[in-house]
C-alpha cells in the first residue's frame, strides 16, 4: 500500500512572518492572510463576514468598479471565507503581477471603503441567501442539529436571520474591521516564491499580530438531548434530510481520534461505505449517504447527513442505527479494513498533493490547533489499526443510544 508522506514533508518553511511553499514550476503565487476574527467574536450577526468579504470589494483610491477591473484584467482571484474563530482572504495572482497587486492587497487591509453604495447590494444578496436557505432542506438540518448539540447561545449553534441583515449598519461592520480584520495573524504563500517576491511584501507593510486567546475552545456548553427525533418543517418540501451526530469528548491528537477516523469511514466514508451499500444500493432510500467528523478548536462533531425521499426518513434513520450497532458488535473483516485503509490512504494523498492544497490544508490546521502529529497519528494508524481497535472506538463514540438525530424538509 501506498504510504503517506512523513510529515515534515508537509510543514511550510519559515521566512520571517511568512509560512511558505515553493515551487519553480509554476507562474502562480497563492497568498492567505488569516484573521482570528470569526464570527465568534462578532458583536452582532453577520458583522464579521461583512467586514471579511467588504474590505475586498473596494478602498480609498479605487472604488469598487476600478478595483474589479483591475483585479479581473491581471486575471487575480479573490476568496473571503468566514468561519467560526478565524476568517480567510486567499488571492491567487499571477507572478508577473505580484509588484502591482500585493500592494493593492495591502490597501485593501489599510484603508478600504466601506461605502454606502458597497454595502447596500451586500445586504440585499445576504437577505436572499438567508431566504432561500430557509427553504434548503441539507442547511436547515444541520443549524438544527448544531443547535441541539452546542445551545442557541454557543458560537457553533447561533445562525443568523434575514432580519440580522437590516440591522447591521456600515459603521458597526467598519469598527470590527479595524478592531479584528485589519491585522492578519498569519501569513501563508504558496507557489513561486523568492527574495523579490519577499521585497515586495515587506514594502507593503502587512502589520502582522498575534492570534489573541480571548477564546480558544468551542466546546458545547449544554447537554444535548438524545431521546426524540428533532424536526424542522419546511412546506412543499419533496425530501428530507437527515443529520444524525453527536459532539465527540476527545483531543484531536489522540491515537483514538484517527482510529475513529478508521471507523468513521467504514460506515459512511466512501462511496463503497455500509451506509451507501445499505441506504443506496440495497434500500434505494437516497442517492448519497455520508459520515465524517469535524475538527474545531476545542472540540469536535460526529455527523451522517443524507437526503432521502420523504416518507422514507423513519425507515432510513432505523437502518443507519442498525449499521452503527453493527460497527459495534461486529469485528471489521481483514479485508474491509484492508480496503478502507487504502482508501483513507488515496484521499489524504490527493488532499496534499500539490503545494496549493498544501496551503489551503494549512491555514485550515491553524484555524483548528492542530499540528502535524495529527499526520503521525494517521499515519501510525493507517499501518496498525486492528479490527478490534476499530470496534472499541465505535462502542466508545458510535453508539445509536448516543446519537442526536435531526431532519428537515417534509
Amino acid at each position: 500500500m501506498i504510504s503517506i508522506p512523513d510529515s515534515s514533508t508537509l510543514i511550510p518553511q519559515t521566512h520571517g512572518h511568512y509560512q511558505i511553499y515553493r515551487s519553480t514550476t509554476t507562474d502562480l503565487i497563492r497568498l492567505d492572510l488569516l484573521f482570528e476574527a470569526g464570527s465568534a467574536y462578532q458583536p452582532q450577526p453577520l458583522c464579521a463576514s461583512a467586514a471579511n468579504k467588504l474590505c475586498t470589494v473596494a478602498t480609498r483610491d479605487m472604488d469598487s468598479a476600478a478595483l474589479s477591473e483591475f483585479m479581473d484584467y491581471r486575471g487575480v482571484i479573490v476568496e473571503t471565507n468566514c468561519e467560526v474563530l478565524q476568517n480567510t482572504i486567499t488571492v491567487y495572482m499571477l507572478r508577473r503581477y505580484a509588484d502591482e497587486v500585493l500592494p493593492i492587497v495591502a490597501n485593501m487591509l489599510s484603508c478600504p471603503s466601506f461605502a454606502e453604495n458597497d454595502f447596500r447590494p451586500w445586504q440585499a444578496k445576504r437577505r436572499h441567501e438567508i431566504l432561500a436557505n430557509e427553504q434548503r432542506s441539507a442547511i436547515q438540518a444541520r443549524r438544527l442539529s448544531y443547535e441541539a448539540l452546542f445551545g442557541v447561545n454557543h458560537p457553533l449553534g447561533r445562525h443568523a436571520e434575514a432580519s440580522d441583515v437590516d440591522r447591521l449598519s456600515i459603521d458597526t461592520v467598519r469598527s470590527y474591521f479595524f478592531e479584528k480584520s485589519s491585522s492578519p495573524t498569519g501569513i501563508i504563500l504558496a507557489g513561486n516564491i523568492d527574495d523579490e517576491i519577499f521585497n515586495i511584501l515587506n514594502s507593503c507593510c502587512f502589520n502582522i499580530v498575534s492570534r489573541s486567546a480571548a477564546l480558544t475552545s468551542l466546546s458545547p456548553s449544554t447537554k444535548p438531548n438524545a431521546e426524540a427525533i428533532l424536526h424542522h418543517q419546511i412546506q412543499n418540501s419533496v425530501q428530507t434530510t437527515l443529520r444524525v451526530g453527536r459532539v465527540i469528548p476527545m483531543a484531536w491528537d489522540s491515537l483514538d481520534y484517527a482510529r475513529l477516523m478508521l471507523a468513521v469511514t467504514v460506515l459512511g466514508g466512501y462511496f463503497g461505505s455500509r451506509l451507501m451499500s445499505n441506504l443506496r444500493e440495497d434500500k434505494g432510500y437516497t442517492y448519497g449517504i455520508y459520515a465524517r467528523t469535524q475538527i474545531y478548536r476545542g472540540t469536535m462533531v460526529f455527523y451522517i447527513t443524507a437526503d432521502v425521499a420523504a416518507g422514507t426518513a423513519k425507515k432510513a434513520i432505523d437502518e443507519i442505527m442498525k449499521e452503527l450497532r453493527r460497527l459495534c458488535d461486529e469485528p471489521i473483516m481483514d479485508d474491509e479494513l484492508q480496503l478502507v485503509k487504502t482508501v483513507m490512504t488515496g484521499d489524504f494523498l490527493r488532499s496534499v498533493d500539490g503545494i496549493f492544497e498544501r496551503a489551503a490544508r494549512y491555514a485550515d490546521m491553524v484555524g483548528c490547533d492542530i499540528n502535524e502529529r495529527f499526520t503521525d497519528n494517521l499515519r501510525e494508524i493507517l499501518i496498525k489499526a486492528t479490527p478490534a481497535e476499530i470496534q472499541h472506538v465505535a462502542n466508545m463514540y458510535l453508539k445509536p443510544e448516543d446519537m442526536v438525530v435531526c431532519t428537515a424538509g417534509a
